[in-house]
């Protein structure tokens, strides 16, 4: 997993030669698959597809089994030790550690997409999704989140505007969920359609709330947890509309 923050190497310029090093083969790499007429998010989709992505390679932005750990994802506060990556024959990621986090997606970005994720929340006050997000000059996060949160009012499916590193008060919207709803210990696909200014979630396949907003044309996906909230993913998929 990678963090959002850098360090600096103080005994030598060997790290970053290194760093160099890699970038520089990479963009070789990319260079020639283009050249070959290969394009490396064609490469990606059909490795998603070995691992039951279902789509078309043609809409493909993301997608992540988590079966390889955590090389796509960076952590946007540092909290890399509230994860884990669990391999073996259905490998997932958790959310196991106390106070939360962000986990961005890298190469997740686009303006109007699908993001779509299989979840289920052990205990704790729920999780989102985040669509549209960005780092703002100060370094704080700014965008949407559409939350599974049972925490809320008694139970409540809302969707966030993030300011300035900040979530704004009120929710952009909020609806309660079907009668016997069961929040905890249940496998559930989280999806959000973000197209222009409106914002669609679904649960199970089911809409569930509509919000809208303009604020923020474009940016990356990725998930958050608050709290102690325990919470795992799994088959995280991004695809443009």
């Amino acid at each position: 997993m990678k963090q959002s923050t850098s360090t600096t190497n103080q005994h030598g310029q060997g790290l970053p030669e290194y760093a160099l090093l890699i970038a520089a083969i990479g963009l070789a790499v990319i260079g020639i698959l283009s050249l070959l007429g290969i394009r490396v998010s064609d490469i990606y989709c059909e490795v998603a597809q070995g691992f039951g992505y279902d789509g078309s390679c043609n809409d493909l932005i993301f997608f992540d089994d988590f079966g390889s750990g955590g090389d796509n994802w960076y952590s946007f506060y540092g909290h890399d030790d509230n994860w884990s990556f669990n391999e073996g024959d259905d490998p997932n990621l958790c959310h196991t550690g106390d106070g939360g986090d962000v986990l961005l997606a890298e190469g997740s970005g686009g303006s109007d997409y699908n993001i779509s994720a299989d979840a289920n929340l052990s205990s704790g006050n729920g999780y989102g999704l985040f669509f549209r997000t960005t780092k703002n000059d100060a370094g704080r996060i700014e965008g949407y989140t559409f939350q599974y949160d049972p925490g809320y009012e008694g139970g409540q499916f809302i969707m966030r505007k993030w300011v300035n590193g900040y979530e704004l008060w009120p929710p952009l919207s909020a609806a309660a969920p079907p009668d016997n709803f069961d929040w905890h210990n249940v496998d559930r696909q989280v999806e959000v359609e973000v197209e222009g200014d409106t914002f669609t979630a679904k649960v199970d396949g089911e809409e569930v709330l509509v919000g809208s907003d303009d604020s923020y044309p474009e940016g990356e996906a990725g998930i958050r947890t608050w709290g102690s909230s325990q919470a795992c993913f799994d088959d995280f998929t991004v695809e443009s509309r």
